[in-house]
């Protein structure tokens, strides 16, 4: 499970992915597209600037965008900034002797599943995905 400021953080990202290359967008267009509240945005954002995923720029031009390409970025890479490890079963079984635990296999597989599936997830390959499901969805519509 995430908390809602990893989901937050993660919708962020998607919405920078969507305009990559667009320039700076700004914390209310992101919060209005994503809907999220701008003041847990503010500090969602600080903290993805802080680690180099988003950079910001001033003015009336300013906004935030993507610190590097979106295919550069992993869905793994912004759950662990929020969460920590993905599956924190790991520094459990530090001094754990090797054959004791039944379970620590187990652990460490899902572990190893867990980040090989996010960390191959881009968020260019998110923003895809959104275009698509915009395209589908206004080609569906009927009166």
């Amino acid at each position: 499970m995430i908390s809602n400021k990893c989901y937050y953080g993660l919708r962020a990202m998607l919405e920078l992915a969507i305009h990559e290359g667009d320039g700076p967008i700004t914390i209310g267009d992101i919060a209005a597209a994503r809907n999220i509240p701008v003041r847990f945005l503010e500090a969602i954002l600080r903290q993805l600037k802080q680690a180099g995923l988003a950079d910001s720029a001033r003015g009336k031009e300013g906004g935030y965008q993507l610190a590097r390409p979106a295919q550069r970025i992993q869905v793994g890479e912004v759950i662990r900034l929020f969460e920590g490890p993905l599956l924190a079963v790991s520094a459990q079984l530090e001094g754990t002797e090797p054959g004791t635990d039944v379970f620590a296999e187990v652990w460490q597989q899902g572990e190893s599943a867990l980040n090989q599936t996010l960390d191959h997830i881009s968020f260019a390959t998110l923003a895809e995905r959104e275009r698509a499901l915009d395209a589908a969805e206004s080609s569906n519509y009927t009166i």
